[in-house]
């Protein structure tokens, strides 16, 4: 493999994981306007957020029963706590919308599962994505509902 001046070798360690797909495959390219010019400048790809395990165990670090419940709540734009309907996997995961990173469409990057999230929850994440992004979220969002349910429930 050949090594250009402006250019250092990164190697990575990867683990599959669930993540939660925020796009469709960009619109590909017409071959014209990139003849003669790397695949790779133009390749469609999507976005998507990875989740990660709550649970400690051998595998995997997992996160404070305090950061899971304010988690839970809402406090924070970045994370968003889930169970998913997946086998052999922790019971609960979060969603790390602040690792929100592009895949390539190709078909061996990524494996497509049977789940789909509703209407209501995708709005959720929205929300939560126009929160981390913009830093707040819209007046009529159910998270802002949530929170107030939360807060009056919980808060002395």
């Amino acid at each position: 493999m050949v090594l250009h001046d402006n250019e250092v070798w990164a190697a990575y360690r990867a683990k599959k994981r669930p993540c939660l797909v925020f796009s469709a495959d960009s619109i590909t390219v017409d071959k014209e306007l990139t003849r003669g010019k790397p695949n790779h400048a133009t390749a469609p790809t999507f976005l998507a957020a990875p989740f990660y395990g709550v649970d400690k165990n051998i595998k995997r670090a997992g996160y404070s029963p305090e950061f899971v419940e304010r988690v839970r709540h809402c406090e924070y734009s970045q994370f968003h706590w889930d169970k998913l309907p997946i086998s052999g996997g922790p019971e609960e995961s979060i969603l790390r919308l602040d690792h929100l990173q592009p895949f390539g469409s190709h078909h061996e990057s990524y494996k497509i599962s049977d789940f789909k999230l509703s209407t209501d929850a995708m709005d959720i994440l929205d929300d939560l994505l126009r929160w981390l992004v913009w830093g707040g979220v819209p007046e009529k969002s159910m998270i802002l509902d949530y929170r107030h349910l939360m807060e009056s429930t919980f808060l002395p």
